[in-house]
């Protein structure tokens, strides 16, 4: 093996080479690689060996990569939090869900720290998952955490030019089937009973047809058209970012109606909290109505109701559990009730609708008493009730 020394460097073969140390003046026995940089320019990366022929795979393996359009490099350098950063933008850009992403950015920063992509292994996001669950943090919501870490990792491989790294395992706790609850007719009564006046209509339009509480917040008087019948949410507004239309009809129109007969002229908003006035600033999220949570939870505890997800209680987004559920029962089919409330896919809208337990029941019965028909056991009355005329 041939080998020609430089002022600085010591040159073992073509792309390969020793440093000498610029503090000793002796040579570093470990070897370096150089290639060229992806757009131009050249990269001096350590081998970290001394073994040429360890160096030489690695310069080949740095060289596919170049010639693919691929960092090299700079893959192995990459951070967590440079992959988090860089989803965080994306969704910025593209007007995701960003309260929520953020929420979750806020917990996995810390927990990532300044660890690099290449050491990221299954173990590590599963001792993060025991410290969440000590803390008690609940698994659905850790779950959601790791959705953003895969978000974020399958992000990295799509940027261009593309990082290239294997994205590790990350296991999937079981969850609670949290379904949520249903608004009985009672319940709607003795909650309306305690809501301020300026949440009844909003309560009352969403129990009725499951509309998100942040687009209805959001509703301006010209989504609404009267003549029409029917309030047209832009994209902008809807979770699902494509427009949205509701037919009004029976209490929900009436409730509309009034609400526009007289509105403050200063407010586009078509619901109102009680500060509402002139020179106030609406919340972006909420509208002019804003967050309401502390309220709510007086009313619930006012007409003895169960408060809150944790404690198997009632939360403002079971309206739409009462809407998918009634709406289902009442006979709209599964896409006209998806269409009211603003549902995209059937397999979500199937979390919401808590079934039909009354179709059930009587069907129930029909299967029993057809089964002593056929028999000949069970009372008179189940025979009679499958049609067995005596």
């Amino acid at each position: 093996m041939t080998t020609t020394t430089h002022p600085t460097q010591q040159h073992i073969e073509p792309g390969i080479f020793r440093r000498w140390s610029p503090r000793t003046g002796k040579l570093i026995p470990d070897l370096w690689i150089h290639y060229p940089k992806p757009g131009g320019g050249t990269v001096r990366e350590p081998a970290n060996t001394t073994n040429v022929a360890v160096a030489r795979k690695l310069r080949a393996k740095r060289l596919e990569e170049v010639g693919k359009g691929i960092p090299g490099r700079d893959t192995e350098r990459t951070t967590l939090n440079a992959l988090l950063d860089a989803f965080e933008q994306e969704a910025i850009r593209r007007g995701r869900d960003l309260p929520t992403l953020r929420s979750h950015l806020t917990v996995l920063r810390p927990a990532v720290g300044a660890l690099r992509v290449k050491d990221f292994t299954t173990r590590t996001i599963e001792r993060w998952q025991d410290t969440w669950q000590a803390a008690g943090t609940s698994n659905a919501r850790i779950n959601r955490r790791c959705n953003t870490l895969r978000a974020a990792f399958n992000h990295g491989r799509k940027t261009t030019p593309p990082l290239t790294f294997t994205v590790p395992f990350i296991p999937r706790l079981d969850e609670a089937d949290h379904r949520g609850r249903r608004y009985t007719a009672a319940d709607r009564a003795a909650l309306l009973g305690t809501l301020p006046a300026y949440l009844k209509p909003l309560f009352g339009v969403a129990v009725a047809v499951g509309v998100r509480r942040g687009q209805l917040g959001r509703t301006l008087r010209r989504f609404v058209d009267l003549d029409q019948g029917a309030i047209e949410w832009p994209p902008a507004e809807c979770k699902a970012k494509r427009a949205h239309t509701l037919p009004l009809d029976g209490e929900v129109l009436a409730i509309v109606t009034d609400l526009m007969r007289r509105p403050p002229l200063h407010c586009p908003y078509l619901f109102h909290s009680p500060d509402c006035a002139p020179g106030r600033q609406p919340s972006k999220r909420w509208g002019c109505i804003g967050d309401f949570k502390r309220a709510w939870k007086t009313a619930l505890k006012r007409a003895g109701l169960p408060i809150g997800r944790k404690g198997g209680g009632f939360v403002f987004h079971n309206t739409r559990n009462t809407a998918a559920t009634d709406l289902r029962a009442g006979g709209l089919d599964e896409g006209d009730v998806m269409a009211i409330g603003g549902w995209k896919t059937a397999n979500v809208f199937r979390h919401y609708d808590l079934g039909n337990v009354e179709a059930l029941r009587e069907r129930l019965t029909q299967a029993r008493a057809k089964v002593a028909r056929i028999t000949g056991s069970g009372t008179r009355r189940q025979r009679v009730a499958a049609g067995d005329s005596e």
